[in-house]
């Protein structure tokens, strides 16, 4: 009889219907049912997680595509970011990065290979500083850049990655070694102009479901959460040539 009732239960517990079943016995009994069932059947609990994380995943797949759709002018039409590789590139990829992040400085290296040998990418830069004081007051640096020297700014990008740890008493001695005016730039990058722009840059970031760096996105809705390798990079880049 115990074994009826449990195959009777079971499609109510995998549709997640328990307050119906428990209308049926006392709190205890029900309760005592569903933990005989976990305890004889734990693969039920297991494919419960399963289904659910499948779903979480595709509701962020939705959640990125919605917004990569309502976003797309400002993640891929925007002037006021920096750029790296072909300005004019027919391939175009956004880089979501910060400073301080070890996974983006990885990525970073891949990135200069790739460059080297792809004349049509096109890499549009979102600094964000998700990293701490020095992340942001690093970004905002990079988008005064952006503005103000949009032909230097891969050389001032490739100067912070350098670094094994970007801090704010250094930007200034970094920005002179990548040939830039630096006292301009910092009074650039602490003007409104630029806080807003940091901010829309992270609020793009957040929108998009991305919780970290780096992260690349292509117009066509490919994401690559995480740092890739250059072989990894140039695949994915061959099936943009060929679509």
């Amino acid at each position: 009889m115990k074994h009826r009732v449990l195959k009777t239960m079971m499609p109510v517990l995998a549709l997640g219907l328990l307050p119906a079943a428990q209308a049926e016995m006392s709190r205890e009994e029900f309760q005592q049912l569903v933990r005989e069932t976990l305890l004889e059947q734990p693969e039920i609990l297991r494919e419960a997680i399963i289904k659910l994380e499948e779903k979480d995943k595709l509701a962020q797949q939705q959640q990125f595509a919605d917004q990569l759709k309502q976003q797309s002018g400002q993640l891929f039409a925007s002037t006021t970011d920096g750029i790296m590789g072909n300005p004019e590139g027919k391939i175009e990829m956004v880089y979501f990065t910060d400073y301080n992040c070890p996974y983006c400085r990885r990525m970073n290296e891949s990135l200069k290979e790739v460059l080297n040998s792809e004349p049509e990418l096109k890499v549009i830069v979102k600094d964000i500083g998700i990293l701490g004081p020095d992340s942001v007051q690093a970004a905002r640096l990079a988008l005064a850049a952006a503005r103000e020297a949009p032909r230097q700014y891969e050389e001032l990008h490739q100067a912070l990655m350098s670094q094994q740890r970007v801090q704010t008493a250094t930007l200034a001695t970094i920005a002179d070694k990548a040939g830039l005016d630096a006292k301009a730039l910092q009074e650039k990058a602490n003007s409104k102009e630029i806080a807003d722009k940091l901010t829309q840059n992270m609020a793009l970031f957040r929108n998009l479901g991305l919780n970290g760096t780096p992260a690349l996105v292509f117009p066509d809705g490919t994401l690559i959460p995480g740092a890739i390798d250059a072989a990894g990079l140039k695949e994915i880049l061959k099936d943009k040539q060929k679509s």
